[in-house]
């Protein structure tokens, strides 16, 4: 059986590999093409290396794709050359001749699993900032001015960017616990890293509870609503607030340029999971990491498809590309309809974005059955 396997794997590997390349390369440059006219003062060293960014994120996607063209090019050309029926007269399960496939897709799997965790992050924050410095020759936080932005448990606001953009002016920071507002305004400020260094800065606490409570006075009202004023005695003095994501992710994420969110997996989930954000961010969080779970899955339940299409259909090169091509397209349908769901609260977060794979892992399993019963 060794053999078997080796010789299996031989032809589907380069297969994967082939499928995984081809429709990677092909995303890239579909999300790209919008975009050429922004980037036409780039030059080919930068625009390359800004390409080649956008490769981790094209391969976890596609590779459910290339999973299914390799087990239909590879299966299907076995059973057509009645390999197969040779396999099962000697005594050889189907599902031991197979299991190669089975466990290419869970190394897919993980594979997949690890880029969303520590690599993607790092890609997906860099491809948005190094846009905005090829196009506008800036940070990319110029575009973040004026917005809200939820920041943990902080929400961030500045008025403009100096200094190629990497300056903010007219900060202000608000944190709430219940009806308590710590508001944090400063001058001017810059990104270290997580970090906001601020200058010029005033720190403000008020209890708007206080405005509630009865009072002898006006001025009493005044003190208990006015908790902390504190001031920096000296305009250069700086004032450090971590912030939990750095620059590049916050523009990643609000630079509204239609970038990958640079959130890991566990970020992600403890985004969803943090009971003082709001619905809006929760679920936006929530809906994400579900949908970069039921990706790489994907590698796996696309099999179940695969399979019985290779037996029973798969028999040529064209036609393997074809039945790829309409499965991965039924399947992207499916789960993007079940991601809106979720976003838009028709569907629970844990449920919309796997639809695809609940569908098409159905689908599979009947096609199975059936195949089995002949």
């Amino acid at each position: 059986m060794r053999r078997i396997d080796r010789a299996l794997l031989a032809e589907a590997i380069p297969a994967l590999v082939f499928g995984a390349l081809l429709y990677s390369v092909l995303a890239v440059t579909s999300a790209t093409l919008p975009r050429l006219t922004w980037l036409t003062g780039a030059s080919i060293p930068e625009l390359l290396r800004w390409l080649s960014a956008q490769l981790p994120t094209a391969l976890a996607q596609t590779a459910p794709i290339a999973m299914v063209l390799a087990v239909l090019l590879t299966i299907g050309r076995m059973e057509g050359d009645k390999e197969l029926l040779a396999l099962r007269a000697g005594g050889v399960a189907l599902g031991r001749v197979v299991a190669p496939m089975l466990l290419l897709g869970a190394l897919a799997t993980g594979g997949t699993l690890a880029v969303y965790q520590w690599v993607t992050p790092r890609t997906h924050a860099w491809i948005a900032t190094e846009y905005w410095r090829l196009t506008a020759g800036g940070t990319g936080l110029f575009r973040l001015a004026g917005q809200a932005l939820p920041v943990g448990e902080f929400t961030l606001h500045f008025d403009r960017t100096v200094g190629r953009g990497s300056t903010i002016e007219g900060v202000r920071i608000e944190r709430w616990e219940d009806e308590r507002l710590t508001l944090v305004r400063a001058d001017a400020a810059v990104f270290e890293g997580t970090e906001l260094v601020l200058t010029g800065y005033r720190t403000q606490i008020f209890d708007l509870a206080a405005l509630d409570r009865p009072a002898p006075a006006p001025v009493d009202r005044l003190r208990d609503l006015v908790r902390l004023d504190n001031r920096a005695p000296d305009p250069e003095a700086r004032l450090r607030l971590s912030l939990g994501v750095s620059e590049e992710e916050l523009v990643s994420r609000f630079s509204r340029g239609g970038f990958e969110d640079a959130r890991s997996l566990t970020q992600l989930y403890g985004a969803w999971r943090d009971a003082e954000a709001s619905d809006t961010v929760r679920r936006t969080a929530g809906v994400l990491f579900q949908r970069r779970l039921a990706e790489p899955f994907a590698n796996l339940v696309l099999l179940l498809v695969a399979l019985p299409l290779s037996l029973g259909w798969a028999r040529g090169r064209g036609v393997a590309f074809g039945l790829s091509l309409v499965v991965t397209l039924v399947w992207y349908l499916l789960s993007t309809v079940g991601q809106f769901a979720s976003q838009s609260g028709t569907l629970p977060i844990a449920i919309g974005p796997w639809i695809g794979n609940l569908v098409l892992g159905a689908i599979g399993a009947v096609l199975l059955i059936r195949l089995r019963a002949r």
